[in-house]
């Protein structure tokens, strides 16, 4: 059946698809921020856990912690079944692997940048995929000067249009000025906040193409079963 132009993809998280009107537009590269320990990488986790119990492949691509270091690390979550990963559901993959390899002084050129997506690409291809999590982009846009960081994310973002294949890349950081929040077709803002000596985790959909969705604060809370939201009261 062919996908039309403005359809959604649910992400399997129900509170999530409820909040952005049925699911995040296929291809769309969505931008999930927020600070250290906000819940971006189990966000991104379910994400693609929900989607491979629903038949959807989908691809992880870290840029930090070699990818089975990380799946190690993750707390118990009932949805994660390692078989996922064993019968190639979910494919990990790190960055590092991708392209030549060769940085000029550090530095991703235009030339590494185009091979890093031409990778990309092959991986979806290979895997045949429907998701993808980039985690995350700030290492990558480090080591390219602004224009280059600029065309990368854009190849990125057709790549995934044309792939229809719908990706979550996973920002550090709140700022919502940055390059990838500019591009991106939509941003979901991950925070903390104290109230009463509590840490809580917040959630907001700043952005979604294609959706009335909800501009309201939501705390959080990632459980063994999956994310919990709740609407955030004002004066609690």
């Amino acid at each position: 059946m062919a996908i039309s132009p403005g359809s959604k993809i649910c992400t399997g998280m129900e509170c999530i698809d409820h909040i952005v009107g049925g699911g995040f537009p296929v291809g769309g590269m969505i931008s999930v921020s927020g600070p250290c320990g906000s819940g971006k990488t189990l966000f991104g986790i379910e994400y693609l856990m929900r989607g491979a119990l629903a038949g959807h492949k989908g691809v992880y691509i870290s840029t930090a912690h070699r990818p089975e270091k990380m799946m190690a690390f993750i707390p118990k979550l009932d949805y994660a079944d390692a078989k996922l990963l064993e019968d190639g559901k979910i494919a990990l993959r790190h960055i590092d692997d991708m392209g030549s390899g060769e940085r000029d002084d550090g530095r991703i050129t235009r030339e590494e940048a185009e091979a890093i997506i031409e990778d990309i690409a092959s991986v979806i291809k290979e895997v045949k995929a429907g998701r993808l999590v980039l985690d995350a982009i700030n290492p990558l846009m480090l080591e390219m000067e602004g224009w280059v960081a600029r065309r990368f994310l854009i190849a990125l973002s057709n790549l995934l249009f044309d792939s229809k294949c719908t990706g979550i890349i996973i920002s550090e950081g709140g700022s919502l000025d940055s390059l990838e929040h500019t591009i991106s077709d939509g941003i979901v803002k991950l925070d903390t906040a104290v109230r009463r000596g509590d840490n809580y985790r917040v959630l907001e959909v700043v952005k979604m193409s294609g959706a009335g969705h909800s501009r309201a604060k939501y705390v959080m809370d990632m459980t063994s079963e999956g994310m919990l939201i709740t609407p955030m009261l004002r004066g609690v």
